[in-house]
Formats: C-alpha cells, sequence, structure tokens
C-alpha cells in the first residue's frame, strides 16, 4: 500500500458505529423519499419508469435499514451482530441497486399499469425483503461468508464487487446511450451516480477492517451518490412535469393572446359587416322610396284614368310596405329581425295616413304581444296586412256605423297566428272563399301558403274574418 502510515487509518469503534448510522440513515431516507416520490406521483405522472425505481429503492432502503441495525457494534439485531453478517446485507443491497438500474431502463415510462397491479409489485418488495431477512439472519450459511475478522475480505466478496462494479459499467453504457429518460438533466445525475457508485464499491473492494478509512471513503461515495439518484428521481417525478406545466401554461398563454387579437379582428370585422348591412338597409328604403316616387309623378300625367291611379296606389302601398320592413331593420341593434308589434303598428299609421279620409271614425284595435319575425318572414307578412288593411278601409264600411277592425298576433313556441276580423258588408254571397280571382286576394292566398307555409281561412258572411297561422322556423337567420 503506497503511504500506509499516512493514508490508511482504522477508527475507533464508538466514533466509526455514529459515522456509519448518520451515512446510512441518510441513505435510508433517500431511498424511502425516492419511493414516496415515485409511488405518490404515479396516479398523475403515469412515469412507469419512475415508479420502478421506488419500488426498487424501497427493497434497497429497507435492506439498507436491516444492514445498519446489523453493524458489528449495534444492539444484536435477533442474532449476534457480526462483520460478516453486515456485509452480507451490504453484498446483497448493492447487487439489488446495480440490478434496478439496469432493469429500469428497459421500462417503458409511458406504459400504464393498474392500480392493482402498481400495487402487486409494493407486495412483492415486502415479501423480496422477507426472504433477505429470513436468509441472512436465520440461513447465514447458505451464503459463502464475505468478511472474517482478523483476515479481512474473503475472495467471495472481492468477486462479488467487481461483479456489481461490473453491473454498474452495463448501467453507465445503457443510460450514456438511452432516449427513454427525460431529459439531458437526468442522464447526468444518473450517469455522476453510477460513477461514484463504481469507485464505492472499488473501495469496498479492499478494505480489510469494517472500522478502517475505505470504509469511511465508500460510505462518503454512498452518500453522495444516493444525493445524485434523489435529484435524478426529483426530475422525473416532480420537476418535469412542473417543467411541462409551465411550457404547457406559456404556450397557452401565447394562444389565449394570438385569439384575443384574431377576436378583435373579428369584431372589428364584424361591426364594419353591420354598418355596411345597415346602409344597404338605408340605400334599399331609399331606393324604394325613389321609386314609388317617380311612379307617382308618372301617375300624375294621367290625372283622368281612374284605373291607372288604382294600380300606383296599390303599388305605391306594397313598395312602402317593403321600404318600413328595412327602417325597421336599419334602427334595430339585431340586422337580421324586427319586432312584431312596432311593425303592425307602423303598417297601420301608414295605411290610415294614406287613406285619410277613409279612416275617419273606423276603431282599429291591434293586440300583438312581443316577439321578433325575420326578414323573409316580416315582408310578406306586411304585404298580407296592408292589403287586408286597406281593402277594409276602402270597401267594407260604406254603409256601415260604428266600423271596427280587430287584429290579433301572438306567436306560440315554434308557429305564428295571425287574425284579422272586421265588421264590415263582408264577402258577396256568391263569393267563392277556395277560388281566389281577384289579384289582391290571390296574391294574398300565394304569400300565405306558398311564401310563407301556412294555412289559410276566409269567411266573409258576417264583415270579413282571415285566420292564418305559419312557422317561425321556415327560414335562417341570415346576419
Amino acid at each position: 500500500m503506497l503511504f500506509p502510515d499516512v493514508f490508511y487509518k482504522e477508527y475507533p469503534l464508538e466514533s466509526f458505529v455514529v459515522f456509519h448510522n448518520i451515512t446510512e440513515i441518510f441513505s435510508i431516507i433517500v431511498s424511502f423519499s425516492i419511493f414516496g416520490l415515485g409511488y405518490s406521483s404515479y396516479s398523475q405522472s403515469r412515469n412507469t419508469q419512475t415508479y420502478f425505481l421506488s419500488i426498487g429503492f424501497l427493497v434497497i432502503g429497507l435492506i439498507d435499514f436491516m444492514h445498519t441495525l446489523g453493524y458489528k457494534g449495534m444492539p444484536d439485531f435477533v442474532t449476534p451482530n457480526t462483520g460478516n453478517k453486515s456485509t452480507q446485507f451490504w453484498l446483497i443491497s448493492r447487487f439489488v441497486t446495480a440490478l434496478v438500474f439496469i432493469l429500469a431502463i428497459y421500462v417503458k415510462p409511458n406504459r400504464r399499469y393498474s392500480a392493482f397491479r402498481a400495487n402487486l409489485y409494493v407486495v412483492f418488495s415486502f415479501l423480496l425483503v422477507g426472504f433477505v431477512y429470513n436468509l441472512v439472519i436465520f440461513n447465514s450459511h447458505l451464503i459463502p461468508d464475505t468478511y472474517v475478522h482478523g483476515v479481512g475480505l474473503t475472495p467471495f466478496k472481492k468477486n462479488a464487487e467487481l461483479v456489481i462494479m461490473f453491473m454498474l459499467v452495463v448501467a453507465i453504457i445503457l443510460y450514456s446511450f438511452s432516449k427513454s429518460l427525460h431529459s439531458d438533466k437526468q442522464k447526468q445525475y444518473f450517469l455522476g451516480a453510477f460513477i461514484i457508485c463504481f469507485f464505492s464499491e472499488l473501495v469496498f473492494a479492499v478494505y480489510t477492517s469494517v472500522f478502517d478509512v475505505f470504509n469511511v471513503l465508500g460510505h462518503v461515495f454512498k452518500v453522495v451518490a444516493f444525493q445524485l439518484i434523489y435529484r435524478a428521481v426529483f426530475v422525473s417525478a416532480i420537476n418535469e412535469p412542473y417543467e411541462k406545466l409551465i411550457h404547457s401554461n406559456v404556450l397557452l398563454s401565447k394562444e389565449i393572446q394570438e385569439n384575443e387579437e384574431y377576436a378583435k379582428l373579428i369584431k372589428k370585422s364584424l361591426k364594419e359587416k353591420e354598418n355596411l348591412i345597415g346602409e344597404i338597409f338605408h340605400r334599399t328604403k331609399n331606393s324604394m322610396e325613389l321609386v314609388r316616387s317617380l311612379l307617382m309623378i308618372q301617375s300624375s300625367d294621367f290625372p283622368d284614368d281612374q284605373n291607372i291611379r288604382t294600380i300606383v296606389e296599390n303599388t305605391s302601398l306594397k313598395i312602402q310596405t317593403m321600404s318600413l320592413v328595412h327602417d325597421h331593420l336599419y334602427q334595430n341593434k339585431d340586422l337580421s329581425e324586427i319586432q312584431v308589434s312596432d311593425y303592425l303598428l307602423s303598417l297601420t299609421e301608414m295605411v290610415k295616413s294614406m287613406f285619410p279620409n277613409l279612416g275617419k271614425g273606423v276603431e282599429i284595435q291591434l293586440e300583438a304581444n312581443q316577439g321578433v319575425l325575420l326578414l323573409d318572414t316580416a315582408v310578406p307578412l306586411g304585404l298580407i296586412f296592408t292589403e287586408l288593411l286597406s281593402n277594409s278601409l276602402k270597401y267594407a264600411f260604406k254603409d256601415v256605423t260604428n266600423a271596427k277592425i280587430s287584429i290579433k298576433f301572438r306567436i306560440d313556441g315554434d308557429r305564428s297566428h295571425f287574425e284579422y276580423k272586421d265588421n264590415g258588408i263582408g264577402l258577396p254571397a256568391s263569393y267563392d272563399t277556395t277560388n281566389h280571382k281577384k289579384l289582391g286576394l290571390s296574391l294574398l292566398k300565394i304569400m300565405a301558403e306558398k311564401q310563407m307555409g301556412g294555412n289559410l281561412k276566409i269567411d266573409g258572411s258576417q264583415g270579413f274574418s282571415m285566420q292564418f297561422d305559419f312557422p317561425n322556423n321556415l327560414y335562417k337567420k341570415r346576419v
């Protein structure tokens, strides 16, 4: 031995046992901490490789605990404590450590086990520890001696340490080329731990006393190696998921920010389109009013032709009806539907203003509940309404006193109900309500049944009455 008087030293039993207990208790705590981390985090991380390592370190921690209790200088652990007894526990623990590391690299991190199957590994680990306990405590004769007092290590112990060192070299090679580890940082921790474990086994292969400096150096190496192993498992079980979570949060924040910017662009575009559609409604109304004005101007060239004036009046009424729909849409926040009650009231006032002399003395009762109609339904309903109201004012009350017109509209679920009555002269007795020859009633029937998909009933025996119901969902919103 090189400089034996300077380097080699044996320590007093009391001092070494204190040092030994401190280092071993630290290693045991680390082993149980690794088990606690891997076992408790498995339900969230689902990292089977870390879970396998945690089960392995449960076995290692329990065997190291028996090694500590069985060390020479400690109170007897069931049977008398000897250097051979503690060394046998040590050798088995180091062999299990190297074997766990080699097997762990072949365990796929993303492989899933059921809770029952996962707990079976815990049960198996306790059975294995029980077997080791029984073997070393009660059947140590089945294991070759590892240490002889006054002589030192046996050839079996030295050869066993060489086997463990070889297994650690294999682990170093496997982990160097493995792609199943989470990160380079985790790989560096494992490789550093294996290298230090290798030197720890090297010094444990040459000591001559269980209290000498080589034992001290070997235990120091073991403490450092276990610290690195804990960091490697901690990175996998705790740090890595949190780093992934932080990375996901960063990506999510970036995506939220992008979505907010897209939402602003969409809102801006939608506002521009709403303004554009509103302007289109406004211009459509103005265009219709222009056509109506042109018709009125043209009809003024034929002041004595009553037929032309009647045609122009009817056409003007229909144009104003359609124009009024666009006027309501333009003023409404929703550009696809209008309030029925407001619309019918506006139509009533419009018709009365067109026939001021005829509308005098006629009581018009309008009942309409709150509800909305789409543009495609409101236009034909308005045309039907103005046709009926204008006909009543013009023809129904020539010889009638106390003239009344009753208009009711309600929305019931997915259907609308419209009822119109007047107490005028009604229809001629010879009039066939099923065969409408007059243009006004013919258009009314076409719009009611064909365009609006409704059911129409007309009765002209006692005044005039019409009942009309139609579906609300025949058309879809366009804006």
